[in-house]
């Protein structure tokens, strides 16, 4: 029988119990909890929530990294509940939507966004009570209870015996659709256990490792966290992207997972020295002076900055995932690695390809989408995850992509974004005839042919009409996070091209002519 993740981290806690398992940053001071603190209090937060009947029930999390986010995550879903991590920055309306999509009966939630709790309860019937990650709890009868009140009612209670099943949902995390609405991957104990086992790397227990992607995904989620506790690294948080290189310097880390935006940017930072000092100094200053791995996935890296950063000391190694797939399904390892490649399959991957697209079956691809039949069996056609990726192996069995099948817009910083999911709401105003958001590495742009109705009513005036439609983005990018909000806007003259089923076609989103004879 495989192992699942409590009995991997049960096995690292047994070998770690000293070692430092978490660092954190408080008032730019350094602080840190054991391998064997951190286990004892997610057995106390396992027990609270079984106390509370919380057993299969659906936990959702909305905050930033933090000691306790993490201790939550894992006392979920080692206590066999089902996880559901969110992303904090998304508006509050669609978070209350996702709430309501996972059917949670539950959340833990950082003190940051304690405003939108009653909100979330006014739209969200099933959601029985909230633990707030830090801070205080609410008048009794709130059903908003601070974090300390479950781990005093599990200090008192003993485990239940009940044993998770490798089948079991373990988590639900939703992703960018290409339907224009997010999709909830329901990953089972055995998807995450085999990714983590598969993902073949040794580190000596301790290793430092600075965590800088958001905790909601699952590259960050699996690889930062449950790989390296399995390790028996010590996992040190990044409070802020902004703060990433001062903490480089505070933390001392020798490896890091990063998306490529993040390597571009170290790599203007190194590249913006002085020539005359070296290197090695360089580097010292800008990472600290023990880095010498990135793992980098979530979007395709320039090959020019893996060369870069070997002058300077530090290996970097990509690798390709997606959320289906738990995340990994392939990397480049230290020992065995080709640049320009995504590195070969793990060992528990089948790949295979049909038209150019990679299709990928295993023991880490996921169990489905959550409530969502059709675009399940959409995506599992004939028993093989169907990517949207276009690739090849080559005669070294190193998988390459050269291009995408699906809409998705995949951004430098690895976020993974719904065009339709954002047209629908652009699309919403009177003003908006037809819409097509589109992608560059660095961020979104909408192309809007004004509804020309509306337009006439107005006024023909060019000028105005580019910034009520600027008036209408602007609108929608307050309630964004920074990764989803639209900086470029074309204003067409024309409709859009479209098929014979009279589907806009996307790939000739810039041509702008009237009766254009390739409709």
């Amino acid at each position: 029988m495989s192992m699942l993740i409590g009995e991997i981290l049960d096995n690292s806690v047994r070998e770690h119990r000293d070692v430092t398992a978490v660092q954190w940053l408080k008032k730019r001071e350094v602080y840190g909890e054991s391998y064997g603190e951190l286990w004892e209090r997610i057995g106390r937060i396992r027990r609270g929530l079984q106390e509370k009947e919380m057993k299969g029930k659906h936990i959702a999390l909305i905050g930033s990294s933090s000691p306790e986010w993490i201790e939550s995550y894992l006392a979920v879903i080692t206590g066999g509940s089902v996880a559901v991590p969110l992303d904090a920055g998304l508006p509050a309306e669609d978070l209350e939507e996702l709430l309501n999509r996972s059917d949670s009966e539950a959340l833990f939630i950082s003190e940051k966004n304690r405003s939108m709790i009653p909100g979330i309860f006014s739209s969200c019937p099933k959601l029985k009570q909230i633990w707030m990650l830090h801070g205080k709890g609410e008048k009794p009868g709130d059903r908003v209870f601070p974090l300390a009140q479950l781990l005093e009612e599990g200090e008192r209670a003993e485990d239940q015996k009940e044993r998770v099943r490798a089948e079991d949902i373990a988590t639900i995390i939703y992703t960018s659709g290409t339907t224009g609405k997010s999709k909830g991957v329901m990953l089972t104990q055995e998807n995450l256990a085999q990714n983590v086992l598969s993902v073949t790397i040794s580190v000596k227990p301790g290793t430092k490792v600075l965590s800088v992607l958001p905790i909601h995904h699952a590259f960050c989620l699996v690889m930062d966290w449950l790989k390296g506790f399995s390790l028996g690294a010590t996992l040190c948080i990044n409070d802020s992207f902004m703060h990433m290189v001062r903490n480089m310097g505070i933390f001392r880390p020798e490896m890091m997972l990063m998306v490529p935006m993040m390597i571009e940017t170290l790599y203007k930072k190194l590249s913006m020295a002085d020539a005359s000092i070296s290197k090695k100094a360089v580097a010292g200053a800008v990472f600290g002076p023990d880095l010498h791995t990135i793992f980098t996935g979530g979007a395709h890296l320039d090959p020019f900055y893996i060369g870069k950063f070997e002058e300077y000391g530090v290996q970097v190694l990509e690798g390709y995932g997606m959320s289906e797939c738990s995340p990994v399904i392939s990397t480049n390892s230290v020992e065995d690695h080709k640049t320009g490649s995504i590195g070969r399959p793990l060992s528990n991957v089948e790949v295979s390809f049909e038209n150019g697209e990679i299709l990928v079956r295993g023991s880490s691809v996921m169990k489905g989408y959550y409530k969502m039949p059709q675009e399940t069996k959409e995506a599992l056609r004939g028993g093989w995850l169907h990517t949207g990726d276009k690739g090849y192996l080559d005669e070294d069995g190193f998988l390459f992509i050269n291009g995408r099948v699906k809409n998705l817009i995949i951004l430098s910083n690895g976020e993974n974004i719904s065009p339709e999911e954002i047209e629908n709401k652009i699309g919403l105003d009177p003003l908006v005839g037809e819409v097509i958001i589109t992608g560059e590495d660095q961020g979104l742009s909408a192309h809007i042919y004004p509804e020309q109705a509306v337009v006439e009513a107005m006024s023909p005036d060019e000028q105005m009409i580019h910034k009520k439609l600027q008036d209408v983005l602007d609108k929608y990018n307050k309630k964004q996070p920074t990764y989803r909000q639209i900086t470029g806007l074309v204003v067409r003259k024309n409709p859009f091209v479209r098929n014979a089923t009279g589907k806009i076609v996307r790939a000739k989103v810039n041509i702008d002519e009237a009766d254009d004879q390739s409709r």
